[in-house]
């Protein structure tokens, strides 16, 4: 970690009276800057384009919600199932593969690079830091998981809990189980996403020295693309998943904050959407109060109450029950984690998801104040529905299918939408938010501090309090059911169940005597109990009534607090994104981004009504989507930065094609373009002969690559391009045909691969195969015409190099051991001459 030492205010280099603005500026277009004084006072400084399409998006949904909730509502719920049924592997594969990578990059001789020039120390000393960290990326959802969600799964009430994740042959393995899952959605998969986006981030601002700011995360790739439209939109979407997952747990906030308040009061109703709206309402000023205050002021303080309130808590309850029997739970849950993390990692609920195939694709139909807004097919995978297989299969037998749920003993055929893709989409949606809060608490650490004080430290804290709740909820279960169960059968451990009315219980209260005076002594089948209320249901009275009131009011002053820290650190991020990265944005916006977070707050749980939290699942998992492919990108981007900054040979000195991918966004004419290269209304031609005539421009590029063999491989490709073209026009006569075409296409973009990766080799550029292919894929007619222009302009433009000249001029070396380059190995960086048209200067002089 660090050295313990923090700075005072006074010395923090980057306040406001020591800011340059005009340094900053060099950052932004001047077409996108809205920058307003009033005397001297700074009224506004925003980019407009951002801020015009993150405001569209949040208050367009607020507005939509409140006026047509049940419509708005019915539309996100089928987004939900449709991404969750198409793309639980996407979500599932990418986790695993992000851990993966941070594992490496922790334990890599990358780990050594500091966020930060090579004198920069830590701002904060490690207290303040995890603190701020842990605050900031964790929030409210320990209070409200950390007791319901192992309950969920070892007992769900009637309905039925069993996920089939581990080998269950009794109860004590079913209640492993429930607290293995558990950790398993708030473990390293967790935490892994905000730690790119931070460590990233931090690399862009503290050593490239480029304001701090999501689209700068993509400079690696995209070069000056992000100071364009590119940039705007991965901005203004950044903003949006920052506040539909923020919102998310503002939601879950402001339900166990009322579940707590009633407690305190039982005059106020524990589930009521208009006491929630209103304590939104009132909390929101204190987080903006918090965000004027800035990081170091509100921000950190208020993080610092959070933790230090927490570990109290945790501690009360741990010295307060059986702590030998946490302990032993603890170290027993580890051990577990460890043992199934890589088979549970990868579990994408394969066979349970196929059951959608085997049952007639009925209407999903639901709702609330008698209308109906689930209105959808339940099965949402593409091309698999009803007409393909039960339709087919049921009209040649006459007979409906088996329900193939209790005929093979599966799981739900949704449980996944409703937890893990839940979890993946909340926490990715996070990212932006709390990968940029990170980064900006994190100067002066190293990439492997950043990793274990950021990653695995949280997740370690995070256990000990899950388990802690977990397993004592899980103690407080099993003896409301051997006092209240009048036989074993109210218990079914092998499904999940419990029959709550056999237990005394109906609606989620005691109606049978012997249930009311257990209760009465603060034991409760908290499998029967409102979701809000299980953490009080926990510290009722079991241990004394006076001290169940004051755990009460404890956790709902804590509650009050996260929320204020998420909505600060929610809001702040939005402001500095919505203002380039601007580090001190005016006040003004402060209060706009804060009520525009409140709003959506609003939209949600208004929209929900008494079913917010399915409108709460739905928003993160939609939100976090379009980020999953975003952080994708990102894993490649900080991999490109950490060999730039170790000065690795293979991307110091390669070059970059002279069409970009991303040009069209720019309209093809983008910023700091060469001379010599073709216009506008140029290259739009070359792409529109690339798309419907590609043969004419591969067979000049097969040329350059294969000489008079080059034709014989155009041929084969062009047969394949217009095979796939037939098979899509046929596919309106005979099903099927353009699937045949898909795979002809495939190999076409496998031709393609081979000639892009020949043509970097050819002119040094640096890459990947698996760029390319993605590019093959995805924009097959940018890729020729990229690969046409570099041989045709290669007299005429000189390639730009991998490495920007500013990243050369701002980058100091790293105060590591470098490894030997010798001088007459050819291409090395000794061998590369200062005076040479983009090539590197000699080490000495970087």
């Amino acid at each position: 970690m660090s050295d313990g030492k923090a700075e005072s205010p006074g010395e923090h280099t980057h306040q406001e009276d020591d800011f340059d603005e005009a340094q900053f500026l060099q950052h932004v277009r001047a077409n996108r800057w809205v920058s307003v004084d009033v005397g001297k006072y700074r009224l506004f400084r925003f980019n407009w384009v951002v801020s015009l399409m993150a405001s569209v998006v949040l208050w367009g949904f607020a507005i939509a919600c409140l006026v047509e909730k049940d419509e708005t509502l019915g539309e996100f719920k089928k987004w939900q199932v449709w991404i969750t049924q198409n793309f639980t592997w996407l979500y599932i594969g990418t986790q695993d593969v992000w851990s993966i990578f941070l594992v490496w990059l922790c334990i890599s001789k990358y780990g050594t690079i500091k966020l930060g020039k090579k004198n920069d120390k830590p701002e904060y000393n490690d207290f303040t830091w995890f603190a701020m960290l842990f605050s900031c990326g964790i929030a409210v959802g320990l209070y409200y998981y950390g007791v319901s969600e192992p309950m969920y799964y070892y007992r769900n009430g009637g309905s039925g809990s069993n996920m089939f994740r581990t080998p269950v042959a009794n109860d004590d393995q079913q209640a492993q189980q429930a607290i293995f899952i558990t950790l398993y959605h708030w473990g390293i998969h967790a935490w892994v996403v905000y730690i790119i986006v931070a460590l990233l981030l931090g690399f862009m601002s503290y050593r490239w020295n480029l304001p701090m700011t999501i689209r700068m995360a993509f400079y690696p790739l995209v070069g000056d693309h992000v100071y364009g439209f590119l940039g705007d939109f991965i901005d203004a979407l950044s903003m949006a998943c920052t506040t539909f997952g923020v919102c998310t747990s503002l939601g879950f906030g402001v339900s166990s904050i009322n579940a707590g308040i009633s407690r305190l009061n039982s005059d106020i109703p524990a589930d009521d959407t208009d006491w929630q709206v209103a304590l939104i309402w009132i909390i929101t000023p204190a987080a903006t109060l918090s965000v004027i205050s800035g990081v170091n002021y509100g921000i950190k303080t208020i993080s610092e109450i959070c933790f230090v309130m927490g570990c109290f808590l945790i501690l009360a309850i741990f010295f307060m029950d059986n702590s030998w029997f946490i302990l032993n739970s603890l170290v027993q849950s580890i051990g577990h984690y460890f043992q199934w993390i890589i088979q549970v990692g990868f579990h994408c609920d394969t066979w349970a998801q196929l059951n959608l195939e085997f049952q007639d694709n009925y209407q999903w139909r639901g709702g609330g104040e008698g209308k109906e807004y689930w209105d959808w097919k339940k099965n949402q995978l593409w091309e698999a529905g009803a007409d393909t297989l039960y339709d087919p299969v049921t009209e040649a037998t006459g007979e409906d299918l088996l329900d193939p749920v209790s005929t093979y003993n599966s799981g739900p055929d949704q449980w996944i939408d409703w937890w893990t893709i839940f979890y993946w989409g909340w926490w990715i949606s996070w990212a932006p938010f709390v990968g940029t809060f990170i980064a900006k608490i994190s100067r002066g650490r190293t990439i492997r501090q950043v990793i274990v004080g950021a990653m695995f430290a949280p997740v370690g804290y995070s256990f000990f309090f899950l388990v802690t709740l977990g397993s004592l909820g899980i103690k407080m279960e099993r003896t409301a059911e051997l006092a209240l169960a009048p036989d074993a059968s109210a218990v079914d451990w092998a499904a999940g169940t419990v029959n709550c009315t056999a237990l005394g219980y109906d609606g989620g209260f005691p109606v049978r005597q012997d249930a009311i005076e257990l209760a009465d002594i603060g034991i409760y089948p908290l499998a029967c109990r409102a979701h809000t209320g299980r953490i009080y249901d926990l510290v009722d009275k079991q241990y004394g009534e006076g001290m169940g009131t004051f755990l009460t009011l404890f956790i709902v002053t804590n509650l009050i607090i996260y929320f204020v820290t998420s909505s600060d650190s929610g809001s702040w991020v939005d402001d500095s994104l919505s203002a380039n990265g601007h580090p001190h944005p005016p006040v003004i916006q402060k209060i706009y981004w804060c009520c525009t977070e409140g709003a959506v707050a609003t939209a949600l749980l208004v929209a929900g009504g008494s079913n917010s939290l399915s409108a709460l699942q739905a928003a993160s998992i939609c939100a976090g989507f379009p980020y999953t492919i975003a952080i994708c990108f990102c894993c490649t981007a900080l991999y490109r930065a950490c060999k730039i900054e170790y000065e690795d040979p293979d991307i110091l000195i390669g070059k970059k094609f002279h069409h970009r991918i991303f040009d069209f966004c720019e309209g093809f004419d983008r910023l700091n373009k060469p001379k010599g290269m073709p216009g506008a209304v140029d290259t739009m031609l070359q792409i529109a002969i690339a798309t419907v005539c590609p043969c004419v421009p591969l067979f000049r590029i097969a040329f350059n690559l294969y000489s008079a063999e080059g034709g014989k491989w155009v041929g084969i490709y062009s047969v394949l391009f217009y095979s796939w073209i037939a098979c899509l026009i046929a596919s309106a006569f005979e099903s099927n045909v353009d699937k045949l075409g898909w795979v002809c296409f495939i190999g076409f973009a496998f031709g393609l691969l081979t000639m892009r990766i020949k043509t970097r080799e050819k002119f040094n550029i640096y890459g990947s195969a698996v760029e390319d292919m993605l590019c093959c894929l995805m924009c097959y007619p940018l890729v020729i015409v990229q690969m046409d222009g570099q041989f045709l302009l290669r007299e005429a433009v000189e390639s730009d190099p991998q490495v920007p000249e500013f990243v050369r001029n701002v980058k100091e070396k790293i105060d590591i051991e470098l490894p030997d380059i010798h001088t007459d190995e050819p291409g090395s960086l000794v061998n590369v001459h200062a005076d040479e048209p983009g090539s590197l200067v000699k080490p000495s002089e970087v």
